[in-house]
């Protein structure tokens, strides 16, 4: 049953002048049928907007108006509408009739009527009109069905994955859809010929195909096989194509229409199915050796899970006490800092006593001096390796083999209980990384993944090379890996807080917190970032998007070039800017020595002073000094003197921090002694100075 808008049963009056409307209203509701008088041409063409069956109109509601939005309302019906009007004339000469309404009556369905006329005429001509709109409402819902119907159709066919297609008898031309096309390899995007299709069936397969094409002409009956399909990319697939064939009056064949499937996967579902069967049948035939073979490996993969518990409570015992030692390698470094500014001090006055000096005895006690200072130096570094805050060994990493060499520490490490796929990337260009920082990622998130999956799953680790597709990381293309779980997943509240330093999930003495924040800040460290996905019950998956390593490597000037620029260097003035008094006391002496003009400054402030009242040719600056650190320093110097040389001296610092903002400068690691200053002092006033000479900047 068709159901309308009531206003489509509505008939609209328009009648300007004296009673007019309210007489035709009148005798139209007498007669049952629906009406609404307009004001005007806009009120009228509001109202067809909304709906109606049919219009009314006097010929003179048509003189003097603008018929513009009228007439575009009639050019714009669709194909199934002719709306009705009735024009109400006088009885007047053509010659007066308006352009208008010759302009009405060419884009639409007008009936005139002449005045006077009587009720029963009215009557009789509105009926009519409304029985005509009202045969094409009822066209416009046999068209909705149709189009609902066809729609139903197409998602059926997609929802099942069949292809439609359509071939024209007598020009062999080919209509398909997008699946259709998707079945043959081909772009959706791009013509698909009868010719393209022939082509994309595998030779030993296109005379069957024609065969059973004859067959089905013959017959006039449909055919169905299946064929071998070759996609652009040369891999082979199966697509099962069922047809049917249309006839005209004379009985010949007018087209050929059906629907393609891909059956691929059915197809090695059935191969492997019969490999099965084939390998069942030589199973049973020799039984017996086999049952002694498998008994033997069986025996074999006992021995190797005995190891490998023993090995996994070997590590498991190694991660958890390195998840311990993780908050007092925080402390360890706050105290390495400190002890290396007064190592600094003490080493340098150590070596400065030594040169100035001539008196034997007191060379004995400096040298028995550096050398205690010199274990305090050694001693330094291995806190500092141990609080994981020097700067990484970045270099080429080929992540794919560095995974794959990971495979059996991996299985060592998630039990026999969880399955290990690899997928990598064979051409992955090599990433900017520390291969043994990202070993200790990849672990630290294979150890959460079996946390993850209690009762055993899958342990996924992928390689593949992206571009940044967001503002958190640099324009250009990064290598990234991902490790996913088939495990428990993550609680949608907290999955911002995961990489949170010390925040965990676990039980209290099970963990603490370290585990995704060192992954964290690895990556960051490399240049990269770390992401995580994951939904409550359906698993984790956490990526590490590390930079692809440049292409081109700045070789470092040879130690004799070096050695020969040095002594050309003196006279240079030089600004150390240190805040320690001790620290800048040594090193001005020191360059004092070595032949420099040396001018100092407590801290940035004061530095920048004096580079305002003379240019040095060199910058010494500590990273951090309170108030202006070393950064500061370096970004307000590079402003006003780009071209000037800047050596960086640090003890212990954040080094993303000193990578962001030393570009072309030098870093000096705390403690040093003099030799080590003159050496990259020399290198830093030979490399500027080679720059600019390439440059053209210099004169």
């Amino acid at each position: 049953m068709i159901h309308r808008n009531l206003n489509e049963q509505r008939t609209l009056i328009l009648a300007p002048h004296a009673r007019d409307a309210d007489t035709i209203s009148h005798v139209l509701r007498l007669n049952q049928i629906d009406s609404f008088v307009c004001a005007d041409i806009g009120a009228l063409t509001q109202e067809l907007i909304a709906g109606a069956g049919a219009a009314l109109i006097t010929d003179e509601a048509l003189e003097h108006q603008n018929l513009a939005p009228l007439i575009d309302w009639l050019a714009a019906q669709p194909a199934w509408s002719d709306f009705p009007f009735i024009l109400l004339t006088q009885p007047r000469s053509n010659a007066r009739r308006s352009l208008a309404l010759g302009a009405l009556e060419s884009l639409s369905n007008v009936i005139l009527l002449e005045r006077p006329l009587n009720s029963e005429t009215l009557k009789r001509a509105t009926a009519s009109a409304l029985r005509a709109r009202s045969r094409q409402y009822e066209a416009r819902a046999v068209l909705q069905q149709r189009l609902q119907a066809e729609e139903r159709l197409g998602f059926a066919l997609k929802a099942g994955r069949l292809g439609a297609w359509e071939i024209d008898f007598d020009t062999r031309a080919l209509v398909t859809s997008d699946i259709c096309k998707e079945n043959f390899g081909q772009a959706i995007d791009k013509p698909f010929t009868y010719t393209t299709l022939l082509a994309c069936i595998h030779p030993d397969d296109l005379q069957p195909y024609r065969e059973a094409l004859h067959k089905a002409l013959w017959l006039k009956d449909g055919f169905v096989m299946e064929v071998r399909i070759v996609w652009p990319d040369r891999s082979l697939h199966w697509v099962q194509i069922r047809g049917e064939t249309s006839f005209d009056e004379q009985n010949r064949p007018r087209r050929i229409a059906g629907v393609s499937l891909d059956v691929t996967e059915r197809v090695e579902s059935a191969r492997k199915l019969n490999d099965s069967q084939r390998a069942l049948h030589d199973l049973n035939a020799t039984l017996e050796r086999r049952i002694e073979e498998r008994t033997r490996e069986l025996a074999q993969l006992n021995d190797r899970l005995m190891r490998e518990i023993s090995e996994r409570e070997r590590t498991q015992a190694a991660s958890v006490q390195g998840q311990k030692m993780e908050a007092i390698g925080r402390l360890t470094g706050g105290i390495a800092h400190d002890f290396n500014n007064l190592l600094h001090v003490s080493i340098g006055n150590m070596e400065l006593i030594d040169r100035v000096t001539q008196d034997e005895r007191v060379k004995r006690f400096s040298a028995t001096a550096r050398k205690a200072l010199q274990r305090g130096t050694k001693l330094t570094g291995q806190l500092l390796a141990f609080a994981r805050n020097q700067s990484l060994d970045l270099k080429a990493v080929d992540l794919s083999a560095l995974i794959e060499g990971m495979q059996e520490l991996l299985s060592v490490s998630v039990g026999s209980a969880i399955q290990i796929d690899l997928d990598l990337l064979r051409d992955l260009p090599p990433a900017l990384a520390d291969p043994n920082q990202i070993e200790m990622a990849i672990l630290n998130l294979a150890i959460n993944a079996r946390d993850a999956m209690p009762d055993g799953g899958l342990l996924q680790v992928r390689t593949d090379y992206r571009a940044a597709d967001d503002e958190q990381l640099q324009p250009g293309s990064y290598a990234v890996v991902a490790v996913s779980d088939t495990g428990t997943g993550i609680r949608a509240e907290i999955l911002g807080k995961v990489f949170d330093p010390f925040f965990t999930t676990k039980q209290i003495g099970e963990g603490t917190g370290l585990g995704l924040s060192q992954v964290y800040g690895i990556a960051k460290q490399s240049g990269g970032t770390a992401r995580i996905h994951s939904k409550l019950g359906e698993g984790t998956t956490v990526e590490l998007w590390l930079p692809l390593a440049p292409e081109n490597v700045v070789e470092a000037l040879s130690a004799d070039s070096q050695k020969q620029e040095i002594s050309n260097q003196a006279h240079r003035r030089i600004l150390v800017v240190e805040d320690d008094p001790e620290v800048r006391q040594f090193m001005v002496e020191s360059l004092d020595m070595l032949g420099y003009e040396v001018r100092e400054a407590a801290d940035g402030v004061a530095g920048l002073a004096a580079i305002e009242k003379e240019t040095p040719d060199l910058l010494i600056v500590d990273f951090l000094m309170p108030d202006m650190n070393g950064a500061q320093v370096i970004a307000a110097v590079a402003k006003k003197l780009p071209a000037l040389p800047i050596i960086v001296a640090t003890g212990y610092a954040d080094m993303r921090a000193i990578d962001e903002v030393i570009g072309n400068n030098f870093v000096l690691r705390k403690p040093f002694q003099i030799n080590e200053l003159a050496k990259l002092v020399g290198t830093a006033l030979t490399t500027r100075a080679s720059q600019l000479s390439v440059d053209g900047k210099l004169a």
